[in-house]
């Protein structure tokens, strides 16, 4: 029910009109009071759900994405850790060489059920390096245990494919999707399809005995005797010159590390579009603050766009970048067997926190016969080094992890006293709580994390553990995009929503932001 103006008001103004006598200047400021107060506290009564597929004159986009965009993206975002975490147990279980051909689209769907069927699969795969190298003595039985995990995971690769492109193509032609994120997920899309390309070219490194620079296999005389046997850059130092098949360590980081971008991308997207819709709606608890009238729309704004809150989001970014940096020389750890050496920790044999030079920079290891690829190869290609260069960042940055959630409680004390001396209502009162409370997740995932690290090391890479320890990755990453998110400024189209296209209101809050990064005498209580 929208309130009438006094009635003393309305008749000091009736009143001026047939005279044309000036109207008095009280009576105006009261008048202007009322219609300002009128708009300040609209409702979400007069935002309906037709206001949110308005369009501009330029385009018949809508402004605001509808949630049931989120919600599919959150889906999908699920199916992709999921898959991310078979991708690691395909690995572990050595199933990852198993089918020898591409079979893109719907042919790669047909699973052998006869046992000609069968005996053909495994015919093919008795010619690749695995089998006559590690596997020779294999049973059509256990070509099937292996095969079946290579099967499920790519298949499951192929209904990501259709569950995301199919809904996402209906929303976007449907006129439900906001004209960004139209791009995101024309991005996402893109980046599925890659991943699919990825991991073929990551499966297909595994199926032939790699060749040397000079376009023939590189051969190597075992220290013990004997001929000498092909080698390659996915060596260890156990079996320096006893190459064993296994896909080039580079194309699996590629191969996960796509995955994880598509994953991240899926959930901050989803993330961005549920905020926005209840920032235009007025519902819900956008970063954990309640939505009840503009006036804390405005306030969540203000807080979002101050400059300690900006400078603390970059911050976040930073920290993000470094985890996902580990992540990848994780992956490289993994291709590599790294794991496998130097099974203690903090130490790495005999007292030393690093092993020797000597082990660190291997002359093995260098391709070519000058030896000037000796130090990147050795940092790229070493198990001892790579598991060196994977424990310090993981070290680095569980440090940083806490570190940054020292911070953001920090933050959170020194904004709240800033705002209570300030004494003003252009913003809220403290931190939006969504923000602290994934601060302190970060910490209880960054601790089992490294729990994980360490005992998947300890134990020689358990699958279980390891697989854990890959899906803890994912988890800490996620925690960290969900802090960014929540820290990102409110767009001006959501907030024209929000706040009832009051330009004179909206001008305030987009304009809040102190250039000294302290809160202002400028702001205007909305």
């Amino acid at each position: 029910m929208v309130s009438r103006p006094p009635l003393g008001l309305i008749r000091s103004y009736a009143t001026s009109r047939p005279s044309l006598t000036p109207t008095p200047l009280t009576a105006l400021r009261q008048l202007a009071a009322h219609r300002f107060q009128q708009q300040r506290l609209q409702s979400t009564a007069t935002i309906t759900p037709s206001d949110l597929s308005s369009t501009t004159a330029a385009s018949s986009t809508p402004l605001i994405s509808r949630p049931i965009v989120a919600l599919h993206l959150f889906a999908l975002a699920f199916l992709v850790y999921a898959i991310v975490i078979v991708g690691g147990l395909t690995r572990l279980t050595e199933s990852g060489l198993s089918i020898t051909e591409w079979n893109p689209g719907f042919r790669g769907l047909h699973l052998p059920t006869t046992t000609p069927e069968w005996e053909s699969e495994w015919a093919k795969y008795k010619q690749t390096p695995e089998f006559h190298l590690l596997n020779s003595r294999m049973s059509l039985d256990d070509f099937k245990r292996i095969y079946m995990w290579e099967w499920g995971h790519r298949v499951l690769g192929r209904v990501i494919g259709v569950a995301f492109t199919l809904p996402a193509a209906y929303f976007i032609f449907s006129k439900k999707v906001a004209g960004s994120t139209r791009f995101k997920l024309a991005g996402i899309a893109v980046g599925i399809g890659f991943q699919g390309f990825l991991g073929w070219f990551m499966v297909k490194s595994g199926l032939s005995v790699p060749k040397g620079s000079e376009g023939r296999a590189k051969m190597v005389t075992p220290e013990k005797g004997g001929k000498s046997v092909p080698t390659s850059s996915a060596e260890t130092l156990v079996a320096t010159a006893e190459w064993t098949p296994r896909v080039s360590h580079f194309r699996l980081a590629l191969h996960m590390g796509t995955a994880f971008l598509v994953y991240l991308a899926m959930l901050h997207t989803g993330l961005a579009v549920q905020r926005d819709y209840k920032a235009a709606t007025l519902t819900g608890s956008p970063s954990g603050v309640p939505l009840r009238n503009t006036s804390t729309l405005s306030q969540l704004a203000n807080t979002l766009n101050h400059p300690l809150l900006r400078g603390h989001a970059r911050l976040v970014k930073v920290v993000a970048g470094l985890v996902f940096t580990t992540a990848m020389s994780g992956a490289l750890v993994a291709g590599l067997d790294a794991g496998l050496v130097y099974n203690e920790f903090p130490t790495m044999g005999e007292g030393r926190i690093a092993p020797p030079i000597d082990e660190l920079m291997d002359d093995r290891f260098a391709q070519r016969q000058d030896g000037s690829d000796k130090v990147w190869r050795n940092l790229t290609q070493n198990p001892v080094t790579v598991q060196l260069i994977h424990r310090t960042l993981a070290v680095t940055t569980a440090c940083t992890v806490l570190a940054l959630a020292w911070r953001t409680h920090r933050l959170g004390r020194v904004y709240s006293a800033a705002m209570k001396a300030a004494g003003g209502k252009a913003m809220l009162p403290s931190l939006p709580p969504r923000v602290t409370s994934l601060a302190k997740a970060s910490v209880a995932v960054v601790a089992a994390q490294v729990t994980l690290g360490i005992t998947t090391l300890i134990y020689m890479v358990p699958i279980p553990l390891a697989s854990a320890h890959q899906a803890g990755a994912m988890a800490l990453l996620s925690v960290l995009v969900a802090m960014s998110s929540a820290l990102r400024p409110i767009p001006a189209s959501v907030l024209a929503k929000g706040l009832g296209r009051n330009s004179g209101v909206l001008g305030r809050v987009l304009n809040s932001t102190s250039a000294h990064g302290k809160v202002a005498t400028k702001r205007v209580a909305v």
